[in-house]
């Protein structure tokens, strides 16, 4: 009777030391992860593939107005100005465009929205951004319209949501921040390596999908 007592405190003891260690274990990692999640960070899409190696991505606009169209190249201009390596050329030819950006007018509950088609290798091939002057039954003003057209081409250039309202490509609108940081420029440069930073001549794509500010 002895033995079997000694035994059953021996079992119960060690089951004990096993749900210690299995109880810190997952508070040290659910700990690592919460600590990942509250840093700063701006989640990379993907990446640009042969249409990025003259360093030229084509864009054109269509359905605008005049001055609504003066709000997005300017928008297109303050990315150039921010991203060294690349240039944006507006073009009118029936050829292959890589940045289609239209308006539409049906004063939807979109205020604009980005699609990304991707070739057989995984790279971006082709964007196409949708825009509106009005939106939720109410007309944008200039302002907010340039940040719209400023973060949804932060999305055609390889980039994701924000993990923090700070930033131009927070999900939520706070046009109040629509600055290009160093944050988006990091980004961008990283999901684009193999040509902003390595000046490579073969596309890779990027293997890391958050970048930390």
């Amino acid at each position: 009777m002895k033995k079997f007592i000694k035994y059953l405190s021996f079992l119960l003891a060690f089951l004990l030391i096993i749900i210690l260690i299995q109880f810190n274990f997952d508070y040290i990692y659910s700990t690592i992860k919460k600590t990942d999640y509250l840093k700063r960070q701006i989640d990379i899409c993907c990446t640009w593939g042969n249409q990025l190696a003259d360093g030229i991505l084509t864009y054109e606009i269509n359905n605008a107005k005049p001055e609504t169209k003066k709000l997005v190249i300017s928008a297109i201009n303050y990315w150039k100005e921010n991203i060294q390596g690349i240039d944006f050329k507006e073009t009118n030819s029936k050829q292959q465009v890589d940045i289609k950006i239209s308006f539409r007018n049906d004063n939807g509950k979109v205020a604009g929205q980005t699609m990304t088609n991707f070739d057989s290798d995984g790279f971006i091939f082709n964007v196409k951004i949708s825009l509106a002057e009005k939106a939720f039954g109410k007309q944008l003003n200039k302002n907010v319209i340039e940040y719209i057209a400023k973060h949804e081409f932060g999305h055609a250039l390889g980039l994701g949501h924000a993990n923090f309202n700070e930033s131009l490509m927070s999900s939520l609108v706070y046009h109040s921040f629509n600055e290009i940081s160093d944050c988006e420029r990091e980004s961008v440069m990283e999901a684009n390596k193999w040509k902003l930073i390595d000046n490579d001549s073969s596309p890779k794509i990027s293997k890391i999908k958050k970048s930390f500010c």
